[in-house]
């Protein structure tokens, strides 16, 4: 598992510092996302509420007791091909976002996605299900959904084999 240099603070005294939102599951990599970030991917998913977008989630993983991962950068999918209720990552999309997680946060994980279902709601449909259990299927892998027209948002982890709903801590 990828560990960044130094000590990370502990979930808790991070909880502290923010704000924790939704269910918290035990036994999970609870998800820390920077405030910064998530008003970054909220205006981009309102960029266009007709069509799906999507983008990658990078930042640390940490382990052991003090086990968590953090968001903290957004990188948008480019040459993703984006339909009204669909949403493709090519083969070009994977390689700029390596390459540009490569250039600009050569530390950062690739730690999940994100996409819109403009007008459809938060979830995850058995195409979602599939990219996430194929090219996510690190435990501490996450995605994130935005209905831009609703203005709702959902974080999804892996909780054993199942891939549920979940809460988050935004952090300053």
């Amino acid at each position: 598992m990828p560990q960044p240099a130094g000590h990370p603070e502990s979930v808790n005294s991070i909880a502290r510092r923010g704000k924790a939102i939704g269910a918290i599951h035990d036994g999970v990599f609870p998800i820390l996302v920077h405030e910064s970030v998530l008003e970054e991917i909220l205006a981009y998913s309102e960029q266009d509420v007709d069509r799906e977008l999507g983008g990658f989630l990078t930042g640390a993983v940490f382990g052991g007791e003090r086990k968590h991962v953090e968001i903290s950068h957004f990188l948008p999918a480019v040459d993703a091909h984006s339909k009204a209720a669909s949403l493709t990552f090519t083969h070009d999309t994977w390689a700029a976002m390596t390459r540009e997680v490569g250039e600009r946060y050569p530390e950062d994980v690739i730690a999940g996605w994100q996409h819109t279902h403009p007008g459809f709601g938060v979830f995850l449909s058995g195409y979602d299900l599939f990219i996430h259990r194929h090219f996510f299927n690190e435990p501490w892998q996450i995605a994130m959904v935005v209905d831009p027209r609703e203005r709702e948002f959902g974080f999804f982890q892996w909780r054993g084999d199942q891939i549920v709903d979940c809460g988050f801590v935004c952090v300053k």
